[in-house]
């Protein structure tokens, strides 16, 4: 069914997906899971019964998938490939702590992806930097994954 522009730009549609799987994740955030794990989970349904269905359900899927490796772009969701499948985790792999007192604080105010330049066989590391802010010594920065690209 089509949208409105208005709607479109807003983007409420996606967030609705995206809060479905950070809720998911963090409620069972000592465990990873796959994209089809998630879907399941968020009860993301797909159907492939039938010829038509099939396309449809396709595209959703890829769609899904593709909103999953955003949310990893902006550090809401963390991924790794472990024997040969891609598993997510909520958030980061464990909390920032002050490099000052130790204390962890859990949440960034603000996250970034910064790319370095190649290396001899073409591949980029990319950093996924947050920044966080302790109670006593106010901001700092720290690396949340690195991934080579």
């Amino acid at each position: 069914m089509p949208i409105g522009k208005t709607e479109f730009q807003t983007g409420k549609l996606s967030d609705v997906v995206e809060n479905d799987i950070v809720s998911f994740l963090k409620e069972r955030k000592e465990m990873a899971f796959t994209s089809q794990e998630i879907m399941a989970g968020v009860h993301f349904e797909t159907d492939f019964s039938n010829l038509e269905t099939s396309k449809l359900s396709t595209y959703a899927v890829a769609d899904f998938i593709a909103l999953l490796h955003e949310m990893v772009r902006k550090g809401t969701v963390t991924n790794k490939i472990v024997e040969g499948q891609m598993y997510f985790i909520a958030g980061s792999d464990a909390l920032a702590k002050c490099p000052k007192c130790g204390r962890e604080v859990a949440e960034p105010k603000k996250t970034w992806i910064m790319a370095g330049r190649p290396d001899k066989q073409g591949l980029r590391l990319t950093l996924n930097i947050g920044l966080f802010e302790c109670p006593t010594h106010g901001t700092f920065k720290t690396v949340l994954n690195k991934q080579r690209t």
